[in-house]
């Protein structure tokens, strides 16, 4: 399991004196951004091929309150992925000691930042995603899991 660890500042906090909701989405992104650095999708990487990480849906579950000053560490997992390349889900964990704090569920993708369109994973980083240890609930991902019933756009 790929993680990283935090201590929660100031700035982190809501008024309620504990994480601020766009604090976790902040250290979700942080770590996950760090987790495919690990298998080589860099910045440089993506810049090079011209692609960028685009989030369709982030779930938090909130299970205990995270106060200023405390430790804990993110971590990701791949819990899906479509056997075309285009589409990954990820859970993410926050965790104070062994207790979990909050988790987060990503359904995420890689875009064509130059025809704005969505892309392949690159080999190389899509084997890595294929090799790397799976959640309990990993499945593989189809279309229809790529959007939830009755959440459709409503134009005017």
């Amino acid at each position: 399991m790929f993680k990283n660890k935090y201590k929660v500042l100031w700035a982190d906090l809501d008024a309620n004196w504990h994480l601020a909701n766009f604090s976790y989405l902040k250290y979700s992104t942080d770590a996950r951004m760090s987790f495919f650095d690990s298998i080589g999708l860099t910045k440089e990487n993506l810049l090079k091929k011209a692609l960028g990480p685009v989030v369709f849906y982030e779930h938090i579950y909130y299970y205990k309150e995270i106060l200023l000053g405390d430790e804990f560490y993110v971590s990701v997992e791949i819990d899906g992925y479509s056997e075309d390349k285009r589409f990954g889900k990820l859970i993410q964990n926050f965790y104070k000691g062994k207790i979990n704090m909050a988790r987060i569920e990503i359904l995420f993708a890689l875009m064509d930042v130059k025809e704005r369109k969505l892309s392949k994973f690159p080999d190389d980083q899509f084997e890595k995603i294929k090799e790397y240890p799976k959640t309990k609930s990993f499945k593989i991902i189809t279309k229809n899991d790529t959007r939830i019933e009755g959440k459709l756009p409503e134009n005017l």
